[in-house]
């Protein structure tokens, strides 16, 4: 899957989500075999693919691999979700 499929996946996931997911659930909820690590594939595949999406700031990313939509512009900070 191209990282641009991946992310708009991703994207789609979490809005309907609306709430914190952990990575590797969204990587196996968009299709990602997440049990695979032959051929060099790594556990890390997964938060490099979120990793763009965090630095244009549409999630949120917490400190143990979670990841949640992050508020829209011009919301009030205390509407969006938070990351546990």
């Amino acid at each position: 899957m191209t990282l641009s499929v991946a992310c708009e996946r991703m994207l789609v996931l979490l809005a309907g989500a609306g709430q914190t997911m952990k990575v590797q659930d969204i990587a196996a909820a968009i299709g990602e075999d997440v049990s695979d690590t032959s051929n060099g594939r790594s556990a890390e595949t997964h938060p490099v693919r979120l990793k763009p999406l965090a630095e244009e700031g549409q999630v949120v990313e917490g400190p143990t691999a979670w990841c949640v939509m992050a508020p829209a512009a011009g919301s009030d900070e205390r509407e969006g979700a938070a990351v546990v």
